[in-house]
């Protein structure tokens, strides 16, 4: 559920939230008692599990009302938590306890159980006001009009109780009704904005996390380019290295033939020597194309991928909205990023054609990869589309699947424009 984008709509769903809201203080009440109980015979062994219990309980409130605040701002409050330790329920209350997210969890919960209640009380409070009043004449006049206990509203100087006295409350009803209609949502959003500050992750926490993000990245990388550094050590190997040995001997297997006047013998080996040589020079430039494509460097990104369209076994459309050439870096990336893509439809989608969309953006590069398959890729452990997600993680980049069962699956690799400069600086 979700607050209204159009303005009418979007105030009349708001008491509805801030009756959730005024619930959820009524909890937060109770937790707040609950844990300064717990606090104080926290001292006893008997009290460690409790703590723990209502430390958790205050969590699942904050995610509830980080959810609900979100969704109220149009905002996504990500919990600011680290993953939980295990161990002894003693560690587990002191690993709390020492979190710095707990303590703006109670924070908050003290300001909403208090602040929150009459915010949410007041809100109500002015449109049931207008709400009451402007319904009540005709409450009287209709539904009540035979009653011998009518509505009365005793205001200590004067009794509005017949249909014609209550009439003079209609007034009251309005200037509510604009008070509500005009600062109400204004006041709410101001209280939720309050929560955002405690409920959200600090500015510490996100360089944290970011720094985390950052290490995974570039471990994930380094293993990567330990990978690749394997397979072309294993190509060199057993292929151009192997056939460069069999050349070195069939030469002098030549040069031998040519000494014990055999000239026949020694044309054909070394015809055989010039066919390996030629051989080996394939290899290595195959293996040349497997670390930095040249027909990258010669057509750039969208050249590259027209050419890799033309070998695919299936029909493949490429839409270019690039119009201007990546850094080398990040075209090698892309460019690897979306023939693994490829890959993984020839192998397991099904399908009859594909389309390549690529586009810019002010902040970011987009490169849209559908087909019309099976659909229900996923992101499997040491998979494709996992080795993808991988390689763009390098640059900041994110890879999202679209993949219902059925199809049609749609790939979207993003990479933000801030790796662009990078890679740029780096040239």
């Amino acid at each position: 559920m979700s607050i209204p984008a159009n303005p009418i709509t979007r105030r009349l769903a708001l008491p509805g939230w801030s009756v959730l809201r005024f619930s959820l203080t009524l909890i937060a009440g109770a937790l707040l008692a609950a844990a300064i109980i717990t606090g104080v015979f926290v001292i006893f062994w008997v009290g460690i599990p409790v703590a723990v219990a209502v430390l958790l309980a205050i969590r699942v409130w904050a995610n509830t009302q980080r959810r609900i605040i979100g969704e109220q701002l149009g905002l996504v409050i990500p919990a600011p938590y680290r993953p939980r330790l295990k161990g002894r329920i003693d560690q587990q209350a002191l690993w709390l306890i020492r979190e710095a997210a707990t303590w703006r969890d109670f924070a908050w919960l003290a300001i909403d159980a208090t602040l929150g209640f009459f915010v949410n009380l007041l809100y109500l409070g002015v449109f049931s006001v207008a709400v009451y009043y402007l319904v009540q004449p005709f409450l009287l006049v209709t539904v009540f009009h035979s009653s011998e206990t009518p509505f009365v509203n005793d205001f200590g100087f004067y009794d509005f109780d017949t249909p014609a006295k209550t009439l003079m409350l209609v007034p009251l009803a309005l200037a509510c009704g604009v008070a509500w209609w005009r600062w109400g949502e204004l006041f709410l959003r101001w209280y939720a904005h309050l929560g955002v500050l405690l409920l959200g992750p600090t500015a510490n926490a996100l360089l944290t996390a970011r720094v985390s993000e950052l290490r995974q990245a570039r471990d994930q990388t380094a293993d990567h380019a330990a990978a690749e550094l394997r397979r072309i050590e294993r190509d060199l190997h057993d292929g151009a290295q192997a056939r460069i040995a069999a050349l070195s001997l069939t030469l002098g297997m030549a040069e031998e033939l040519l000494h014990n006047d055999r000239p026949d013998k020694a044309a054909a080996l070394v015809g055989e020597a010039r066919q390996a040589c030629s051989d080996a020079l394939e290899e290595i430039r195959q293996l040349v194309r497997g670390i930095h494509p040249p027909v990258l460097a010669d057509r750039g990104f969208t050249g590259a991928l027209q050419a890799m369209a033309l070998d695919h076994p299936l029909p493949v459309s490429v839409v270019d909205r690039l119009h201007d050439k990546l850094p080398a870096p990040l075209e090698a990336a892309a460019y690897f990023a979306t023939n693994e893509v490829f890959t993984n439809i020839t192998k397991h989608a099904q399908a009859s054609q594909v389309q390549v969309v690529v586009s810019r953006g002010d902040d970011q590069v987009v490169i849209e990869v559908r087909d019309d398959g099976v659909g229900g890729a996923n992101f499997s452990p040491g998979g494709g589309l996992d080795g993808v997600r991988r390689r763009l993680a390098a640059f900041d980049g994110t890879v999202e699947v679209d993949s219902p069962e059925g199809g049609p699956t749609t790939v979207t690799m993003t990479i933000p424009a801030a790796a662009i400069v990078l890679g740029s600086a780096d040239n």
